[in-house]
């Protein structure tokens, strides 16, 4: 039986844009997460979705950053987000999911993924996993893709022709903008093979 191919769309928001800094690791905050399953196929399809809010690790913060993206406070994920520790297993357990079926590394795809699966290794690491053994070593980028398919190198996932467009805003909530993403990248991939 032929294994399904998978590649996993993410979003991330954290506190600000510093991994480490000053040998602290880490230095702000992973807050969400949010990863939408598209399922590769003559149509591509987007099944399941994950979320989680995660409390934060230090106090540290970039309050424009903050404001920019989600509008929240570390205070407000401190009372509503779980331990990253549970957070991190329950994503680990819906990506080792995804491995037992393709049989292969999961592939994650992003707008920004040097950002979103840059913090996403690091907490993996952080908590005991093998980043190395789960995710695929080359994550995709989406906006890259809708650059190679306009054939315009200022292309990004805002500015897209309208067939590519979807009717959902970017609302920083890492589902929401996941989901979002994830049907863009559906839309992109369409054209890819309508184009070969």
């Amino acid at each position: 039986m032929k294994k399904p191919k998978i590649i996993v769309v993410v979003d991330t928001e954290t506190s600000g844009p510093l991994r480490t800094f000053r040998g602290l690791v880490p230095y702000h905050n992973l807050l969400e997460i949010g990863a939408v399953e598209v399922v590769l196929g003559t149509i591509p399809t987007i099944c399941r979705t994950f979320y989680v809010m995660l409390k934060p690790l230090t106090e540290y913060y970039d309050s424009e950053s903050m404001e920019y993206t989600s509008g929240k406070t570390l205070k407000y994920y401190s009372e509503n987000g779980e331990e990253p520790k549970e957070a991190i297993e329950k994503f680990v357990e819906f990506l080792l999911d995804i491995k037992s079926v393709t049989k292969k590394k999961v592939l994650l795809a992003s707008d920004n993924p040097e950002f979103d699966v840059g913090w996403i290794r690091l907490y993996l690491e952080l908590y005991g996993y093998d980043a190395g053994e789960i995710l695929h070593h080359n994550p995709m980028s989406i906006k890259d893709l809708a650059r190679g398919l306009m054939r315009d190198l200022r292309a990004n996932l805002y500015n897209l022709p309208t067939k590519f467009r979807v009717p959902a805003l970017h609302s920083h909530n890492a589902l929401d903008d996941a989901l979002r993403n994830a049907e863009i990248f559906v839309k992109l991939l369409q054209e890819l093979s309508y184009s070969q």
